[in-house]
């Protein structure tokens, strides 16, 4: 029998000497930290805490947080990713490290005083939703550092997650940002639409499946336009039956609250919670209730996917891990955000109904994803969270196979929502690489976002579904709040590397994701995978014994001269190299972690399996 083996030579790797071997993964992290310095632009004495660890399916993620005098640094945080292996293979860098300078950290300016400036200066009204007001140290755009209170605001009438940056010794206001994430960047005219026990429950819905126009494979016009939210046989038509495998049932009410999400009213307009008697919401899309199950039941389908199929834990840190979303939010406004302060989802009404369309309701939830997976330290530079959200709704809607692949729409995201009079929409066939010239700007995250997503998607076409959104969230969950799409393209394919051997990831899939980021104009670590045939496991030209080994292992061969030995995980990473010969044929190998792995004559096709003890 032939056996195809795929080798991983790796080009560039960040590992540590054996020396470390037995240290727990915060001192690797910290030495690593003071070693390279220069690399991820601190200063040797900078001080980090470490904020939390995540153990994924490609290793385990080690989070610090820079402080000055205890009081963090505003976007200081490092995340440094080790292997299975317990090697460093991915570290973010810190921007804003360099242009740090001294100052004094005890504030002058109250924090109650700060918070009523705040208030002003971003125009709240309304009742007040949510809160935040915590000292950081800053530095502005213009490279000063500040002490700041850094203030959070959501409010019930004025949309947005508003942060507000007061200076914590004058007082005066700094920065005033709405930091929500949209799902686009143009506000059209909004449109005017007028505790207990509790058991789990199950129910039915009809839901947009992503949206009409997939689901009849139309194009908008005719009886599939938005029409005020005026209903007709044919939209009717293009509803989908589903399941409800997890709503609430408490006082004689069926109400669409699950183990991950759940509806409820923060912004205005107020429209309720759409309890009733029996289970089944059965909706048309002239009634407010629709867009309501629809979006709680993309947004369920979607976390379970992700905690439950993928086994990636993902989820608020909030509200016990449940989701809350408002169905109509926003005032009615043609957008929708996430609020990452309060971690919600709030969806708008103008034209087509944002909670009517799969694509705006999973592009939103894609920021939540990123914020969550990331330990709440997601970064939208470059349009990264853009790209983000539109690659995580287009996974879900290509999957559904309803459009050709030389159909325009087959590349459409929000295709009910845009691609029409109410706005452009945007594509996952971007025809722009990175970085653009105006890859730095925030006024065109949205546009810049679509080299991402695309790029991800074409990953997605070749190595298929499941395996493009593992390597999606567990290379976001490498980042920081200052990565790039550059820094987020190393970390994908670092992804796939820590995860050969698991989850049907082979060489192959590396070269494909490394070959479709290059061509999108990331550049990646140097690597070369190499297909090298290996024939039968009893390989008469070697012998290795014994087999299963402990500490030494003999090769047997007809030694012409010294050869060079190599051995390698079944993952295909190599583990050690030495040299044998007639007079010197015994490897020590009782450094090797247990399992099985593959020993090679280099330069030649002789190779045999072992067994390590």
């Amino acid at each position: 029998m032939n056996l195809k083996i795929n080798f991983l030579v790796a080009g560039f790797a960040l590992t540590f000497s054996t020396m470390y071997a037995q240290t727990s993964l915060e001192s690797k992290a910290r030495s690593w930290m003071a070693s390279n310095s220069n690399k991820i632009g601190t200063n040797v004495k900078d001080h980090f805490d470490l904020r939390s660890s995540r153990q994924s399916l490609a290793g385990e993620t080690l989070r610090f947080q820079q402080t000055v005098n205890g009081v963090p640094v505003y976007e200081g945080d490092i995340a440094i990713h080790f292997n299975k292996k317990g090697e460093i293979t991915y570290a973010t860098e810190i921007p804003v490290s360099k242009k740090l300078k001294s100052i004094d950290t005890t504030p002058s300016y109250t924090k109650e005083n700060a918070f009523t400036k705040a208030m002003a200066a971003a125009e709240i009204k309304g009742e007040i939703t949510h809160q935040e007001n915590d000292l950081y140290v800053f530095v502005t755009d213009q490279g000063e550092t500040k002490l700041v209170h850094r203030i959070i605001i959501n409010s019930y009438e004025t949309p947005g997650d508003w942060e507000i940056m007061v200076d914590a010794h004058s007082g005066e206001v700094i920065r005033v940002l709405d930091v929500a994430n949209y799902h686009h960047k143009d506000k059209p005219k909004k449109k005017t639409k007028q505790k207990p026990a509790e058991i789990r429950a199950t129910g039915t819905a009809y839901i947009f499946d992503p949206d009409p126009l997939s689901r009849a494979h139309v194009s908008y016009g005719g009886n599939y336009v938005d029409n005020n939210d005026a209903t007709n046989a044919s939209l009717d038509a293009a509803r989908s039956l589903v399941a409800l495998p997890d709503i609430t049932f408490a006082n004689g009410l069926y109400s669409l609250k699950s183990k991950y999400v759940q509806v409820a009213d923060f912004e205005s307009p107020s429209t309720g919670l759409f309890t009733q008697a029996s289970p089944d919401f059965l909706f048309n899309r002239n009634e407010q209730g629709f867009e309501a199950v629809n979006a709680f039941y993309h947004l369920d389908r979607s976390m379970a996917y992700i905690n439950e199929t993928l086994g990636i834990n993902c989820k608020s840190t909030l509200n016990n891990g449940i989701l809350l979303f408002d169905p109509h939010g926003l005032s009615g406004d043609d957008n929708s955000h996430f609020i990452p302060s309060s971690q919600r989802l709030a969806f708008g009404e103008g034209c087509v109904d944002d909670a009517e369309d799969a694509d705006v309701v999973l592009h939103e939830f894609g920021h939540a994803i990123h914020y969550w997976i990331t330990g709440l330290k997601s970064s939208s530079a470059q349009g990264l969270g853009e790209g983000s959200g539109d690659y995580w709704a287009m996974s879900y809607s290509r999957s559904l196979n309803q459009w050709a692949s030389n159909e325009p729409q087959y590349n459409w995201m929000f295709s009910w929502d845009g691609h029409n009079a109410c706005w452009d929409g945007r594509v996952t066939n971007y025809a722009p690489k990175y970085p653009t010239s105006n890859i730095n700007s925030s006024s065109a995250i949205h546009a810049n976002g679509q080299i991402w997503a695309t790029s991800l998607m074409r990953i997605y076409n070749r190595i298929g579904k499941e395996k493009t959104d593992r390597i999606f969230l567990e290379g976001l969950a490498m980042t920081n709040s200052s990565a790039t799409q550059q820094t987020a393209a190393v970390a994908v394919r670092q992804a796939a590397i820590d995860m050969l051997g698991t989850f049907g990831f082979t060489c192959d899939d590396v070269n494909i994701v490394t070959e479709e980021l290059t061509t999108s104009g990331y550049t990646l670590p140097s690597y070369q995978c190499v297909n090298m045939a290996v024939a039968d496991i009893s390989n008469p030209q070697m012998s290795i014994y014994p087999n299963p080994v402990t500490e030494s292992l003999t090769v047997s061969m007809d030694f012409k001269k010294t050869e060079t030995v190599e051995i390698y995980s079944l993952e295909g990473r190599k583990v050690s190299e030495t040299n044998i010969g007639s007079n010197n044929n015994v490897i020590n190998v009782s450094g090797l972690a247990k399992g099985v792995y593959l020993l090679k004559i280099k330069g030649t096709e002789t190779a045999q399996k072992f067994i390590k003890n």
